[in-house]
């Protein structure tokens, strides 16, 4: 069957996402940069020298530097180089590169051998010959290309040498009069612990100002919301994959690119492994369908579910007719979308009030959304927590949920408004509670009935026994009148959740708009290639499928010449103990393999001595220096 693979959904805030997140902080650069271009009229007296504060996400350095020096050499007309800690062992290397760097008109020129210095070099004419880490090439070619500034980022300044930077500073400094050096420093700690590495001279010859990058956890929560949880997302991704790929990420990666690019591949993979998700096409019609895709649906667990039911009768038209089973999946489907929109609204809703109510711990939306996806929301303590909390604010706080639901109806920039339909009486809930605030005579904010704060303990000695009892406060009419309308909230917002916190997975085609299988998204991004091994050494038969060896894995004995060398001599490998005789070692494998004639055991010999060279490529085994004729054992199988 054809499968059209041109429905894959990819939303377009995916990459102005991480645009929007870097802009603020990378204009501010640019600015920077442009103000401290030099004068005539004002020389400098110190090197510009901008602190990027960018975090302890190593892995996401790179591209940020990478995506600033884009928009510096477009903004600006500076030169732009980086360099690293492992291109600047010592001061001599990290001048050669820094010079190559800065005269190569292209960044392919970085790649040629790194004898020369680039494109630029100076002639023995003018003078004597200049070594190649000395900054007047550099001179030589600022004074035939004009720029702006020269603009050196070092990525990773932690990673320095201290004597390194102090002397680089103390260079740089030396030739500010007759070049415009501007330094960009990444800092992965703080700028306080930077500067405590250097000395008080060099501090003195920097001008310095500090920048903070939005660190890759915000940077992913906003990607998450413009991609997993955005309601227009098809297909969307399951719980279980998302926490999967939020736990690489925490615990392996941390690099925002790697993040999108699980997205991406879990979107392929959903794709192009069921082919049931032919019926995303936009406006179908039945002659766009072959009979193989109705069968895939019909295998789908919806069949058995509706004969569990009884209604057999149904169940008989759908398999009959394929122009029914078509009408009753574009009809559904439609169902099924809207209710998975409103549970990723429902998911947004209930983070915004959280963060509104403030005084709440902090819960991201990608736990929020999983949880929802997982069906477990409706009744978690999660949801009963922030229910509480809107019963037992105060005006003040309630005044700033209320807004906060209705800039997210009105001006989302990453959702229609059309797409959020909020069953609750945003802009009357807000007239009434302002109109309370404003006849309020009292400086403090109004409080429910439920508030801790109206309530008493009383204390009553009963036949020596001492019971303690709680009462109401007398309220206010006020606080009377405000009770009401956080009851009318508190009731809207919990009929609200109750229709839209449904469990996903009940939802017929679930399978299609729902992509939520743990392979191939974890073999590809969280590999096991020695637990591979050890399976294709042990269990051949598991990757051959042949029938001579899947005859052996239901006897005890589990050796046989049918089997592949290295895997025979692996088997024998396990049964040893930390240093291995090569002699028994061939002798039990020449007792499996080989034949009584001498030719045929020179043969064995050579597949013996292959099989051993292939378990010491694998790292299993090396030779020992204890014993001549001996091996030592280097892995043991399952540690």
């Amino acid at each position: 069957m054809e499968h059209e693979r041109c429905y894959i959904y990819t939303p377009p805030e995916q990459e102005t996402t991480l645009e929007e997140a870097d802009s603020a902080t990378q204009g501010k650069i640019v600015n920077f940069v442009t103000a401290n271009a030099p004068s005539e009229d004002e020389p400098r007296i110190s090197i510009p020298t901008g602190l990027i504060v960018a975090g302890p996400s190593i892995a996401s350095h790179g591209p940020y530097f990478e995506r600033l020096g884009r928009r510096i050499r477009d903004d600006t007309g500076s030169s732009y180089v980086v360099l690293t800690s492992g291109e600047s062992p010592n001061l001599k290397t990290f001048l050669k590169n820094l010079i190559k760097k800065i005269t190569s008109r292209t960044e392919e020129d970085d790649d040629d051998d790194d004898d020369g210095i680039g494109r630029v070099t100076s002639s023995s004419r003018r003078g004597p010959k200049l070594l190649d880490f000395d900054l007047g090439h550099v001179l030589e070619w600022s004074s035939r290309n004009r720029v702006q500034s020269i603009v050196v980022a070092i990525q990773d300044s932690d990673a320095f040498d201290t004597g390194l930077l102090v002397e680089m500073v103390d260079l740089f400094y030396s030739w500010l009069d007759r070049l415009p050096f501007v330094l960009l420093l990444g800092i992965a700690t703080s700028a306080e612990s930077f500067e405590d590495r250097l000395s008080g001279k060099s501090l003195r010859y920097l001008d310095g100002q500090q920048f903070d990058v939005t660190q890759s956890d915000e940077i992913i929560e906003k990607l998450f919301r413009a991609t997993v949880a955005h309601p227009g997302t098809e297909p969307q991704i399951g719980p279980a994959i998302c926490r999967r790929i939020h736990e690489r990420q925490k615990d392996h990666v941390q690099n925002v690119q790697d993040f999108v690019h699980g997205l991406k591949y879990a979107y392929m993979s959903h794709f192009y492994a069921n082919p049931a998700t032919i019926f995303l096409k936009p406006e179908p019609t039945f002659t766009d369908f072959s009979p193989e895709a109705f069968e895939a649906v019909r295998n789908l667990p919806y069949i058995e579910e509706k004969l569990e039911v009884g209604e057999t009768q149904d169940v008989r038209k759908l398999l009959d007719s394929d122009k029914l089973l078509f009408e009753v999946i574009k009809e559904l489907l439609v169902t099924v979308k809207g209710s998975l929109s409103s549970l990723s609204i429902a998911a947004i809703v209930l983070t915004r009030i959280r963060e509104s109510l403030g005084n709440t711990p902090r819960v991201r939306l990608s736990t929020v959304w999983a949880r929802a996806a997982s069906g477990d929301l409706l009744e978690s303590p999660l949801l009963r927590e922030t229910m509480l909390s809107i019963k037992k604010a105060p005006s003040d706080r309630l005044m700033r949920v209320i807004d906060s639901l209705i800039d997210f109806t009105k001006q989302d920039a990453n959702i229609d408004s059309e797409d959020i339909d909020l069953p609750v009486e945003l802009e009357r809930l807000h007239d009434e509670l302002k109109t309370l605030i404003e006849e309020n005579a009292s400086s403090g904010p109004l409080r429910s009935q439920d508030d801790v704060r109206n309530e008493s303990v009383r204390t009553t000695v009963v036949a020596q026994k001492v019971l303690l009892s709680k009462h109401k406060a007398a309220l206010s009419e006020q606080d009377k009148a405000y009770s009401e309308v956080v009851a009318k909230l508190y009731q809207q917002l919990d009929s609200y959740f109750r229709f839209a916190l449904v469990d996903p997975r009940t939802f017929f085609l679930y399978e299609i708009l729902v992509y939520d299988l743990k392979s191939p998204h974890t073999e590809v991004f969280q590999p096991k290639p020695r637990l591979a091994i050890e399976r294709a050494l042990t269990t051949p038969h598991d990757y051959l499928g042949c029938q001579c060896c899947g005859a052996m894995q239901d006897s005890e004995n589990t050796l046989a010449s049918t089997q592949p060398e290295t895997a025979i001599l692996y088997q024998l490998y396990l049964e040893s103990g930390a240093l291995i005789n090569a002699s028994d070692l061939w002798s039990a494998f020449n007792a499996i393999v080989g034949k009584e004639d001498e030719e045929d055991q020179s043969q064995t010999m050579a597949l013996f001595q292959r099989a051993l060279a292939e378990l010491k490529f694998l790292g299993h085994v090396k030779p020992s220096r204890k014993k001549a004729d001996h091996v030592a054992k280097m892995m043991w199988k399952g540690l």
